[in-house]
């Protein structure tokens, strides 16, 4: 989730890219590309710059997890229709393009763990939650497409 109003640089593995990138972007409206970093985030690590990490984990450990900590809160970032479909007992729900309007119904003192319907979704949603000061984030891998299929129980109410 990009805001509109900043400017966006790149950081690309292959600098080839870059006139591709920019042209998606354009399309898209965002409009204020400066430029791309040079050598890409290798260069950046061996600049020895700090960088944040996003947390993942299989479905089988929120599962696990939300058994022996009832203080870990499992965000659902998918539509209302997928939602309705079945979720994770004791979810808390907010699609992913609202998630920026509702951040304050996401519990910032306990960690948070995000499922979406394969993973996407749900690591931009826990990108933003830690840029907005929220730590202890984790994205599930394979989100909910994983979790029914691990014959995980879902609930419907």
């Amino acid at each position: 989730m990009l805001p509109y109003d900043r400017p966006i640089l790149l950081v690309l593995d292959d600098p080839s890219q870059a006139s591709s990138v920019v042209t998606h972007l354009l399309r898209v409206g965002f409009d204020d590309v400066q430029g791309n970093l040079e050598g890409g985030i290798g260069a950046w690590e061996k600049a020895g710059y700090p960088l944040a990490t996003l947390g993942t984990m299989s479905v089988h450990d929120p599962d696990r997890q939300r058994r022996s900590d009832r203080r870990l809160t499992v965000l659902d970032v998918r539509t209302v229709k997928e939602w309705n479909d079945g979720h994770i007992d004791g979810a808390i729900h907010i699609h992913g393009g609202q998630l920026q309007e509702r951040f304050e119904g996401v519990p910032c003192d306990r960690p948070v763990v995000v499922v979406c319907g394969s993973g996407y979704r749900a690591s931009i949603a826990s990108s933003f939650l830690q840029r907005n000061g929220i730590e202890d984030v984790t994205n599930v891998i394979g989100g909910m497409s994983a979790w029914k299929g691990a014959d995980l129980p879902t609930t419907n109410e």
